[in-house]
């Protein structure tokens, strides 16, 4: 029968291996402690920490488009309220045709009239050229350029061209990107009228530019014919300022139902993310209470075990 020796160094070696790894375990509960979170280093948790990366980088990713959505959204509110001013100044031009086809009215008052719907040209090139943080809105891709100068009775647009790709995208969502801004030209046209009297206009609507002045002309010469078609193209040009207005809307619509469903993913990530890396404090504390006992009773037993040696009994 063979005795296994054990040396006093080996049982001293191995109170203070115990000693060494409790106040290991206790340090890092306090580091949980003190830093309320579950991983401070990798080798903490290699696996909850693969699944933080990941749920961080998605919640940042998401935190970009939001701010793209947030930019884009205010694009097209500030482009949804200058159609509603357009539709109001249209509104009126009508209501100013009417009373100048009216033959009773005599060419003081439709001199009058005709005053008026200059100032409402005026108006609409202020808001043809509206500006939002710096960038005009209904100049396409030319966003620094002004998209609409009045000399004279001309109005001409500097703006991306209708034929051209004048879309200003804004990706709202991984490889998602919707335009967010409609065409000037398109919206409200240019004029370059002949300065010949009596002008020559051409049939059809050419834009609401070109529709008000031809109006004002008509109006200067008396032409109450000429008056009364002008009001057939502003319904035409009310329509077309209607429909532009309907895809605006359409995309401030998708805008908002894409920032929900942000929100709502931006809530279910944060909670996966704050369920792997935030301390249930209690549980915590109640962990390193527990060690710390161990941690003490761990000290008393070393201090036991090495205290006696052969020297105690060599007397």
């Amino acid at each position: 029968m063979s005795i296994n020796r054990v040396s006093s160094g080996f049982l001293t070696d191995q109170a203070i291996f115990h000693v060494n790894t409790n106040q290991l375990l206790m340090s890092r509960l306090q580091e949980r402690l003190a830093s309320g979170q579950n991983i401070n280093q990798p080798s903490d948790d290699p696996v909850g920490l693969t699944r933080i990366l990941s749920l961080s980088n998605t919640l940042k990713t998401d935190e970009r488009f939001a701010r793209n959505i947030e930019q884009a959204t205010a694009e097209v509110n500030t482009s949804d309220t200058v159609m509603n001013n357009v539709t109001d100044l249209i509104h009126r031009a009508k209501e100013l045709g009417v009373q100048g086809a009216t033959f009773t009215n005599n060419q003081n008052g439709r001199d009058g009239i005709a005053l008026e719907i200059d100032e409402i040209i005026n108006q609409m090139v202020q808001l043809g050229n509206t500006a939002i943080s710096g960038k005009f809105l209904f100049a396409g891709m030319r966003t620094s350029t002004t998209p609409f100068n009045r000399i004279g009775d001309d109005v001409t647009y500097a703006g991306t061209p209708a034929t051209e790709d004048f879309g200003r995208p804004a990706e709202i969502s991984r490889g998602v990107e919707v335009d967010i801004n409609i065409n000037g030209e398109n919206l409200l046209g240019q004029a370059s009228l002949a300065t010949s009297i009596p002008p020559v206009f051409n049939p059809g609507s050419g834009g609401v530019f070109r529709t008000l002045i031809e109006l004002k002309l008509n109006l200067e010469q008396g032409d109450t014919d000429e008056v009364r078609l002008r009001l057939d193209e502003l319904d035409t040009d009310l329509n077309n300022v209607l429909a532009q207005q309907a895809r605006v809307g359409s995309v401030s619509n998708r805008l908002n139902l894409t920032a929900n469903r942000l929100q709502e993913r931006e809530a279910i990530f944060t909670q996966q993310y704050a369920s792997i890396q935030d301390i249930d404090m209690a549980a915590t504390i109640a962990d390193l209470n527990q060690q710390e006992s161990t941690f003490q009773a761990s000290l008393a037993v070393t201090a036991r075990a090495i205290q006696p040696s052969l020297l105690n009994f060599l007397r």
